[in-house]
């Protein structure tokens, strides 16, 4: 265990390495936390609304939409809305008038919501019909309602003050609306099935905006991976250059098994890097999903050290090796963001590639 503990203790006292790896974690989370917070934004069409109204049913409404999966709504006054409009920064702006709630009532369709859109927007349609489906439990209730109490009187049980059946006042009938709303006996949801055309067997995947951005978030932590075992690694190339090889032969070490330990070290001290990468996702992907990132990223961290290893020994030099470390994370890297967002290659071509593999892994769960 000899060559491990040095090797670790050298690693924990190169200042390079240690500025390196500090400055790759930080990154590493900054991305993490802005590319997701901007995966969440840019999955949601973002839209202004403008609620005049004080009333019950349209605070409902706006309610509704702010909680929206699909919209991400902003408040605000007319004038500030039209300058995010004009700035580009919201698709449209809904106006909910004053008299909503009365044009409701009185079954009134004209005008229920006003939106404002540019010219050559081409979303505010498929805006509109999610806004409408918001709507439609209140113009439902209140058709319905319309239609119910001017319904015939028919025989049946018998109000105190007069003859016929007991109508329900309206809001009675809300409450046994809504409460048929709740009953499970009465919803329905789209049974939807999504199928990769070129992998016929993965099923069930639905691939968001928010998905794509997570699959690169994967791919730039897997670049900073590499950066740090090219560092990690460095020392090795610097004692084929002070030819401590050689030495450790005349003095009957045993090559092989040092070797060994000391990538371990090198293994071992990423290792929190690894485990910060994994963390960062428990939100999203569970404590199963965490651990199988975390697994996937000392595999790939391990097939790297392997790997830069044998850049040290080929390589004359510690700048030789650098300059081909590099190279060889800027190669890999860039195979696996092709081979993962090119439909051109797929993974037909460059889908086994180290880091297509470990991007793969990665967004697999979140999936």
């Amino acid at each position: 265990m000899g060559a491990f503990l040095l090797r670790l203790k050298l690693l924990l006292a190169d200042r390079i390495a240690s500025v390196c790896y500090v400055l790759c974690v930080i990154v590493m989370v900054s991305v993490f936390l802005n590319m997701n917070i901007h995966a969440s934004e840019t999955s949601r069409v973002p839209v202004g609304v403008v609620c005049e109204s004080e009333s019950q049913i349209a605070q409902r409404l706006k309610n509704a939409l702010l909680e929206s999966d699909a919209l991400r709504v902003t408040c605000g006054t007319m004038d500030e809305l039209e300058e995010l409009l004009m700035d580009g920064y919201i698709g449209s702006i809904f106006i909910i008038g004053d008299e909503y709630e009365e044009k409701l009532k009185n079954g009134i369709k004209e005008d229920l919501i006003k939106v404002i859109t540019p010219s050559d927007d081409t979303s505010s349609i498929v805006v509109q019909d999610i806004v409408a489906g918001y709507m439609m439990y209140d113009v439902c209730y209140y058709r319905t309602y319309d239609v119910y109490s001017s319904l015939p009187a028919e025989t049946g049980r018998e109000d105190d003050n007069a003859g016929g059946v007991d109508r329900m006042t309206a809001s009675e009938y809300y409450d046994y609306v809504a409460k048929l709303a709740e009953n499970p006996m009465y919803g329905f949801e789209f049974d939807i099935e999504y199928i990769d055309i070129d992998r016929s067997d993965n099923k069930n995947v639905n691939i968001t905006v928010a998905m794509i951005y997570r699959q690169i978030i994967a791919g730039l932590i897997g670049m900073l991976l590499m950066v740090l075992v090219v560092c990690g690694c460095n020392g090795f190339a610097l004692e084929k250059g002070l030819s401590i090889d050689k030495r450790r032969k005349t003095v009957g070490r045993s090559y092989a098994r040092d070797h060994m330990l000391e990538m371990l070290a090198v293994l071992v001290y990423l290792t929190p890097a690894v485990l910060l990468s994994s963390l960062i996702m428990l939100g999203e992907s569970g404590m199963g999903g965490a651990s199988f990132i975390f697994l996937i990223g000392e595999a790939f961290c391990a097939f790297f050290i392997l790997l830069c290893f044998v850049l040290a020994k080929i390589t004359g030099s510690a700048s030789s090796y650098q300059l081909v470390g590099t190279i060889v994370c800027l190669v890999f890297g860039a195979c696996g963001f092709i081979s993962t967002f090119s439909a051109v290659t797929g993974d037909t071509v460059l889908g086994g590639t180290p880091v297509a593999l470990y991007i793969k892994g990665f967004a697999d769960m979140l999936v």
